[in-house]
């Protein structure tokens, strides 16, 4: 059975899956087929911070009618979709015509959705996303994830690893439990591993597979400078660094603890059946001794949570991870108050409540500041503000721009167990030789979003000027899929290369209509020319203006 997915339209959908599966609606959905895949993932070992993946997808129409797909695509929670243009305006504009573009959208936390169509009976369809994510820094490792979903044997599977600027030392390695790997070879400079597969059945358990490169200096700090494409003066920085936590790692006096506490507790209806309730309640008798009165506490009004940070604050969520929840919210709250925030994950661990009171006893180490030493061009840093630093965790990053044509010195400040720790560094100027991605373009964008989507209707008109100028999906943006070559001509977006037959057609297209321009250009020219006639007599013309003071003199300065 089918579902609709748009009440103004009589068709119905079939969705279309990569990753995690839901339904559309109340409606039983019969996923199509997919028949292909094909992954190829690419990373910068001298910088392996970021990383891009392609995800190629062919699915089946097996009706003997025309059909209209659905496809949702999970992503990492620090994944980022990226390559659009111009995406909202021409929908709107191919919407009012009655054509049907896809439309990639953010449906909630990392799980888009876009509408294809149309699919013809016993055809297929061809669907590429492309994303950056972020790698997990483990045992001075980098790990690099790679998603790979289906639930139906496949007729090719094809995936395509390439790390790029890698060191004799630190070669790419797979980890142990990893399916369908195949060894790194290295070719030029770079290590690649090629995998071709035919008839492959599904996964069980984790469908994905991890490999990762050495950090040859797991103490220092790593950084990357990338030119702007749009102003090739400036140029992107981005930089990821591992405080010293380990020589400040003391716990804070007696004296140092808190004397009072406030506590804000959920009540709402949508919190009325949670199935942790007693994990959380748990917690906090471990920290306060108190009795269980809160589950007594109905709903109330709601609170303006942003005006309660003049207090450490930290937040329990024991949500699952499907449910809505607004990260950037809670990030600017914790960052602002100075706290942290305690995930279902760690509430649910074993013997949890304890580690968690010891987190919760510990000063909070936080980045403070960064001060420009040289180069008075270094601007626009993110993070603005001081946030907290978990440890054992992700490595603190710092984005900004600076000028493409010096080297810049710069210090980060931090604060770890209210001692400050301060690390002086040195930037680069930008190489113009290696190429473009635009990795550190996004990443740059991803962390002002961060941060402004604490409070999207607010920053809505900047939240959605950066999604269109740096080409990244959030609640304010999407991506148009075009499918003909007369909507690639109309809107003037050129088809990626990798859509051959519709590329060189649009090529074809533009170049026949330069030609075509040019001609009409020369002939105007010669029809003017021929419509001069020649002159009889002499070849000039006379004009006069009359002395009104004929008798005084006239001058000029």
């Amino acid at each position: 059975m089918a579902l609709h997915f748009n009440d103004n339209n009589s068709r119905s959908s079939f969705p279309m899956y990569f990753g995690r599966q839901t339904k559309f609606g109340d409606a039983a959905s019969t996923p199509l087929k997919l028949i292909k895949l094909h992954v190829e993932q690419q990373v910068n070992a001298t910088f392996p911070l970021i990383h891009q993946v392609a995800t190629t997808m062919v699915f089946k129409n097996d009706q003997n009618r025309v059909l209209e797909g659905a496809l949702e695509f999970t992503l990492a929670e620090k994944a980022t979709i990226c390559g659009f243009e111009k995406a909202r305006i021409t929908f709107e504009k191919e919407v009012r015509k009655g054509v049907d573009p896809g439309l990639v959208e953010m449906v909630q936390g990392n799980l888009f959705r876009t509408r294809v169509y149309s699919i013809q009976a016993g055809g297929i369809r061809i669907v590429r996303v492309i994303y950056q994510d972020q790698a997990k820094v483990e045992n001075d490792n980098f790990l690099f994830n790679i998603p790979i979903y289906f639930t139906t044997t496949l007729d090719n599977l094809d995936i395509s690893l390439i790390c790029t600027h890698t060191s004799n030392h630190s070669q790419p390695q797979f980890l142990s439990d990893v399916k369908f790997q195949q060894p790194f070879v290295n070719s030029q400079g770079k290590y690649c591993s090629e995998l071709h597969l035919v008839n492959v059945k599904p996964l069980k358990g984790e469908q994905s597979m991890t490999y990762m490169l050495r950090n040859l200096a797991p103490e220092q700090a790593i950084y990357s400078v990338e030119i702007d494409s749009d102003d090739r003066n400036q140029a992107y920085f981005a930089l990821c660094y591992m405080p010293p936590f380990h020589q400040y790692n003391t716990m804070i006096d007696n004296n140092e603890k808190a004397m009072s506490i406030c506590l804000l507790w959920d009540a709402s209806l949508s919190r009325a059946n949670v199935e942790n309730r007693n994990h959380e309640i748990n917690i906090l008798k471990n920290i306060l001794n108190i009795c269980d009165c809160l589950s007594t506490i109905g709903s109330d009004d709601s609170t303006q949570l942003n005006q309660l940070t003049t207090k450490p604050l930290w937040i329990f969520n024991a949500n699952s991870t499907h449910e809505p929840t607004n990260f950037s919210l809670i990030n600017y709250l914790t960052n602002v108050s100075g706290d942290g925030y305690i995930s279902r994950d760690k509430i649910l661990d074993q013997n949890s409540a304890n580690h968690i009171v010891q987190w919760v006893d510990k000063s909070q180490a936080r980045y403070i500041s960064t001060d420009i030493i040289t180069n008075a061009n270094v601007h626009d840093i993110y993070p603005s503000h001081s946030i907290v630093l978990i440890p054992n965790a992700e490595r603190f990053i710092l984005v900004g721009k600076m000028s493409s044509t010096a080297s810049a010195k710069i210090a980060i400040n931090f604060s770890i167990s209210n001692q400050i720790h301060r690390q002086e560094l040195i930037i680069d100027r930008a190489d113009s030789t290696p190429e473009n991605y635009g990795l550190l373009r996004r990443l740059y964008a991803k962390q002002m979003l961060t941060e402004l989507t604490a409070f999207p209707e607010k920053n809505k008109k900047r939240i959605l000027d950066i999604g269109m100028k740096y080409s990244i999906v959030n609640n304010f943006t999407s991506i148009l899929v075009l499918e003909t070559l007369q909507q690639h001509i109309e809107h003037k977006i050129c088809p990626h290369p990798s859509r051959t037959t519709l590329y060189n057609d649009y090529m074809k297209y533009q170049q026949n209509k330069n030609q075509e321009e040019s001609t009409k250009s020369q002939e105007k020219m010669t029809a003017v020319l021929i419509n001069v006639k020649p002159l009889k007599g002499e070849q000039s013309m006379t004009y006069m203006l009359r002395n009104l003071a004929p008798e005084q003199a006239i001058y000029s300065v």
